[in-house]
């Protein structure tokens, strides 16, 4: 048992970070009282076909997107390892750097449908509790196996993410924002105008570096 505020773990490629993600990291910040929130960008992830920018350009963009909440930051040892980015791996890690203080990975409920893919997902919750960001009005067409997982675990009261460290999942209404990275290059790619979607220091260094297909004549 314990009483320390709980840190918050937003793992994802980042490519680009846009306001979908910042705001289920605020949501969750605020409503459930959490120490910080941070944003574990992946180098080599596993279900998704491409990453389209470096690592290096990705994690810049997150530096800049982040750098008004004073209680986000960025942990790259995701980026600083050769092997694929498995998240029980980076939740092990952490758990030995953070022994005593509870963890709560963010998941939006579509990262959260395709759990049951993950490597040794069932025992994510030795080392975190799992915090599920539902959007009203997304389909959430959960599986047996994931049912049954969830009635396993669930908390009903956001206080005992403080009081364990780790074993309980949680479901969280948070902002409706539909935006998703893959719709952001595919609209700068066809030269459309992304501001609006993600921050604007994010935008203007797409802009620089003219990334995701990127020209001037947007």
């Amino acid at each position: 048992m314990t009483s320390t505020k709980p840190i918050g773990l937003l793992g994802g490629a980042f490519d680009p970070i846009h306001y979908g993600h910042l705001r289920l990291a605020l949501d969750c910040m605020q409503i459930l009282n959490l120490e910080e929130v941070r944003f574990i960008p992946c180098k080599l992830p596993v279900h998704k076909e491409k990453i389209f920018g470096t690592a290096e350009q990705r994690l810049s963009l997150l530096r800049l997107a982040i750098e008004p909440v004073k209680s986000f930051c960025v942990d790259d040892r995701e980026l600083r390892r050769d092997t694929p980015s498995y998240m029980i791996e980076t939740v092990q890690s952490l758990r030995q750097e953070f022994k005593e203080r509870p963890l709560c990975l963010l998941l939006g409920s579509d990262a959260f449908l395709a759990l049951d893919q993950w490597k040794a997902w069932r025992e994510l919750l030795d080392y975190v509790h799992i915090v599920v960001g539902m959007r009203a009005g997304s389909p959430f067409l959960l599986t047996e196996v994931l049912t049954n997982f969830i009635a396993q675990h669930q908390l009903n009261d956001a206080e005992d993410l403080h009081r364990r460290l780790h074993g309980g999942i949680y479901i969280q209404n948070v902002s409706q924002l539909m935006i998703s990275a893959s719709d952001i290059r595919s609209q700068i790619a066809a030269h459309w105008d992304v501001r609006f979607l993600l921050p604007d220091s994010v935008y203007q260094y797409i802009q620089e570096h003219q990334l995701y297909g990127y020209t001037h004549d947007i």
